[in-house]
């Protein structure tokens, strides 16, 4: 009898699967494995979903290949993945191409015995013991919020939740972090305390590496993940603890089809298997602190810090005037008494090149990428690129179209790492930011640094907010600390407060007091007092009130559909009839904000514009477009972008 599978493919169709003989020499197939099938004349990589013997009344191409022998993704995930697509409003191929690794199997390892090198583990405080005891006996909830100030020892109440996961004879656990090039020395030493049963899983491995880190998941030979988002479908069996270390950190969201929250994703598995899902954070995302303060997530908070004799810096906002010096004279004299000291300092700019605007004398304007409504910025290369959607050309280049009459305003981190050259001559200095650390060898390097005392100053973006643990770091300066603020977002303020906090909380870890200084354009605007005093409680009771009087989140779930096309005409059009449709089709406890241009309404040659929807509920708004979707008819030259929750509005 022929056999058919159901094959998934990583597009965006409606339709969940197609249909491919199975050709007798692939008998053994079974779901889950992948198979190379031809579409349209080209070949494609899919998952087999599902066999059957009932032929279609249409003509069928045979499979090409089977790629695996033993299906690559498990049960578990592939329900995951009807989950997801059935969530997030995505093909079920986009869904499940996020959990196919690459690569080809290679050989066998053995399976390490569990060891635990309790020596390794530091002992618990009282205040997290107390956190250690909620976490672990709580019955109310699946889900836990660890609350603790920056430098309180979150990490070491994950250690020993995790040990205790490992002592047992089954259960694993998924560690998420923001940046993996930012937290080496932690995954050393997590590497350190469970040999033999760490396996990575980040975007930065060779193929082969990765893939067979993942078998070594799927085959239960190592019990403990971590990675950045996407490790969150790392194929384990039952899993016990799920952590989300800065689970307030934009990356946990991804902005491709389907654009999925880790947190969310990681709730969802943990439901299956009865387990644990751990967000730990200093500047918890507010909707996240609120269903805490509500009492719908279990809650445990840590004060102080965890060395007995560290406390949190003391913090200054100062004005910046307006002269060429990117530091004040308060600030200038504190690094340099660092440098008497041989104590570190880190500075933080959050804007990226040399010269982050470049103006026309000609045209008094501001020039812009040919491709997008940013403007461009120039490096000190002498190149000029755009931030938004990569364009890069050279400044000689541009006079030649503008004329000679440019000029280069403000000031990015390459600037700043060279007035710190010119001013300490004697210090020894690096930068990390998305320019320097594409090799990531090089944050690594970086770091080592650091933490060896062979480094005096360090400087960057948002970047080194992240993860950083060094004792000697007793001086944080924060620059042009307002910027943020300036977006059109209604999550501007939460960024700018949790970016300002956490950088701040890199000083004065270790024994030596740490200090911070703001500088900022704005030094009276209520976030950044609310971060001077590191009050996050305040703070979110003063978001809360804007929030509610406008109905954002925590009070209501948004979705937002973006149009882009290349030509403008087609993405407002499409907008427009699809606003109408859902005005249609929506009933009065759902919110329509426009459609309208957003904010940054051309990227790279697309035109783009928004509709917002806000609701009580999640399930309403995702029926209401489900319905939407199905009765509109899309222009091939639009794409359609679907985000539940989104994070950003830009």
């Amino acid at each position: 009898m022929i056999q058919f599978a159901e094959v998934a493919l990583n597009l965006s169709w409606e339709s969940k699967t197609l249909t491919y003989e199975i050709p007798q020499s692939m008998e053994n197939l079974t779901r889950g494995v992948r198979v190379l099938v031809s579409l349209n004349g080209k070949e494609w990589e899919g998952v087999v979903i599902e066999i059957h013997s009932n032929e279609p009344n249409y003509e069928t191409l045979s499979i090409l290949k089977q790629i695996d022998l033993d299906p690559v993704l498990t049960e578990e995930q592939l329900d995951l993945a009807e989950w997801m697509a059935e969530n997030y409003l995505s093909s079920l191929g986009e869904a499940l191409f996020l959990m196919v690794p690459k690569g080809k199997k290679r050989k066998q390892e053995k399976q390490s015995p569990v060891h635990i090198q309790s020596d390794l583990l530091h002992p618990l405080n009282s205040s997290q013991k107390k956190a250690l005891d909620e976490i672990r006996t709580g019955q109310n909830s699946n889900t836990y919020l660890l609350y603790g100030v920056t430098g309180s020892g979150k990490t070491e109440v994950y250690l020993h939740l995790m040990a205790e996961v490992l002592r047992k004879p089954k259960g694993s656990v998924i560690f998420l972090v923001p940046e993996i090039s930012l937290t080496y020395p932690t995954i050393t030493r997590i590497e350190r305390i469970f040999p033999g049963q760490v396996a990575v899983l980040h975007s930065h491995l060779r193929t082969s590496e990765k893939f067979q880190n993942y078998l070594d998941l799927k085959e239960g030979k190592k019990r403990i993940c971590i990675g950045t988002r996407s490790a969150v479908f790392a194929p384990l069996s039952d899993i016990e603890l799920i952590i989300l270390d800065e689970e307030h950190d934009g990356s946990y969201k991804e902005h491709g089809a389907p654009r999925y929250h880790a947190r969310q994703v990681a709730l969802q598995r943990i439901l299956k298997t009865n387990g644990k899902l751990l967000l730990g954070s200093a500047t918890p995302s507010l909707e996240i602190f609120y269903l805490a303060k509500a009492g719908q997530i279990g809650y445990s908070e840590l004060k102080e810090r965890a060395n007995p004799h560290a406390s949190l810096p003391t913090v200054e906002i100062t004005e910046k005037k307006e002269d060429n010096e990117l530091l004040s004279g308060d600030l200038q004299f504190k690094v340099a008494d660092r440098l008497k000291k041989e104590e570190q300092t880190i500075i933080l700019l959050n804007r990226r090149g040399y010269n982050p605007f470049i103006y026309s004398t000609t045209t008094k304007e501001f020039v812009h990428c040919p491709k997008c409504t940013a403007t461009l910025c120039y490096h000190s290369d002498k190149t000029v690129r755009c931030h938004l959607c990569g364009y890069k050309s050279t400044f000689s280049n541009l006079k030649q179209i503008h004329g000679d009459e440019l000029d280069l305003f403000g000031a990015g981190t390459q600037k700043l790492e060279e007035y710190l050259l010119s001013h300490f001559p004697k210090a020894r200095i690096e930068r990390l930011d998305q320019d320097s650390s594409k090799n990531k060898e090089v944050t690594r390097d970086v770091l080592e640094k650091l933490g060896e005392g062979n480094l005096d100053i360090l400087t960057g973006t948002q970047m080194i907010a992240k993860g950083l643990d060094y004792a000697n770091v007793t001086l944080v300066g924060i620059l042009n600390a307002n910027h943020g603020l300036g977006v059109p977002d209604f999550r501007s303020s939460e960024r700018t407060y949790s970016l300002i906090s956490q950088v701040a909380g890199r000083a004065g870890r270790g024994e030596k007091k740490g200090e911070v200084l703001i500088q900022s354009n704005d030094p009276e605007h209520p976030v950044l007092k609310m971060a001077m005093e590191q009050n996050y409680p305040a703070f979110f009771d003063w978001e809360l009130t804007f929030r509610r009087d406008l109905f954002y989140p925590p009070f209501s779930r948004l979705a937002r559909l973006v149009f882009r096309s290349k030509y403008e005409e087609i993405a407002n059009k499409q907008s427009v009839v699809y606003s109408e449709l859902l005005k249609e089709n929506m009933d009065a406890s759902v919110t329509l904000l426009g459609p309208s241009q957003c904010p940054f309404y051309k990227i790279d040659n697309n035109f783009r514009y928004h509709i917002l929807l806000k609701s009580k509920s999640i399930t309403g708004l995702r029926n209401l477009l489900r319905e939407t979707k199905s009765k509109f008819k899309v222009d091939s030259k639009c794409y359609i972008e679907y985000d539940l929750d989104p994070l950003e509005l830009v």
